[in-house]
């Protein structure tokens, strides 16, 4: 005789062994449904905004098939106009980051973000989870108080925070994985993509450094989605444009 087993948290219900296979395969599909959704975003949202509240939509992210695996690609043109607009730049996407985890972890607590993940990770994986997401948004709160000292340090104006939308991006626990990992899978780019311009090179070390850890931040979130953390041997960068492009659905523009 066979026994299934279920359990419920705080309505969340915990899938059956004989459904795994049709909930992973769904999950899959939606997962890559909502990336094609955020990434083919208005491009018409861009000329209504500033730098310190651009977001709209590009198509790397969503072409890795046909990227060259085999060596990195070229670094991006000179887009900035100087150190004080990259600094600006790396803001806005730690102001975006920052957010998205801050609300997420406002609108559910531990047992409603990890209940979507119950019944197919270890225990011992499951018991750290929300204390790393946690971190997560520690860690992007820390790089706006970081970039916004070092505007100040030089003599530039930090460009204020944006009004954003998430949506059910911070309110269900799938959409909230999915979501995540774009915009981390966005954020190393980014660095990637700006390092290159940064003429003080006082400033490199710390750009590096940040840039390093948002690289961990996906890594995390994609293993979380039920994806390989490290997909390729080099990252592609994408160049501010491209990066500008992938956040602006996020944007409150009146």
């Amino acid at each position: 005789m066979s026994t299934n087993k279920s359990a419920t948290v705080r309505g969340c219900g915990v899938v059956h062994d004989d459904q795994n296979e049709d909930r992973e395969s769904k999950q899959s599909a939606e997962t890559n449904d909502s990336r094609r959704r955020f990434l083919a975003g208005s491009a018409g949202t861009i000329g209504a905004l500033t730098l310190g509240g651009a977001f709209g939509t590009g198509s790397v992210l969503a072409t890795d098939d046909e990227s060259d695996e085999s060596a990195p690609q070229e670094t991006m043109d000179h887009a900035f106009e100087d150190d004080i607009a990259i600094l600006n730049y790396a803001l806005t996407l730690e102001y975006l980051e920052a957010a998205f985890y801050r609300r997420a972890l406002e609108n559910m607590d531990q047992d409603e973000l990890l209940c979507d993940y119950l019944d197919k990770l270890p225990e011992w994986v499951r018991e750290r989870i929300y204390d790393e997401i946690t971190v997560i948004r520690d860690h992007e709160e820390t790089h706006v108080e970081y970039l916004t000292e070092v505007i100040n340090d030089l003599g530039g104006e930090p460009v204020e925070e944006p009004e954003f939308d998430f949506g059910s991006a911070v309110e269900d626990p799938a959409e909230f994985i999915q979501t995540a990992a774009v915009l981390e899978d966005t954020g190393v780019a980014a660095y990637a993509g700006a390092a290159p311009s940064i003429e003080d090179e006082s400033l490199l070390p710390p750009a590096l450094s940040i840039h390093s850890v948002e690289a961990r931040h996906a890594s995390f979130v994609r293993e979380l989605g039920g994806e390989i953390g490290f997909p390729e041997a080099f990252d592609d960068p994408l160049p501010k444009d491209e990066v500008l492009d992938a956040a602006s659905q996020f944007i409150v523009t009146e």
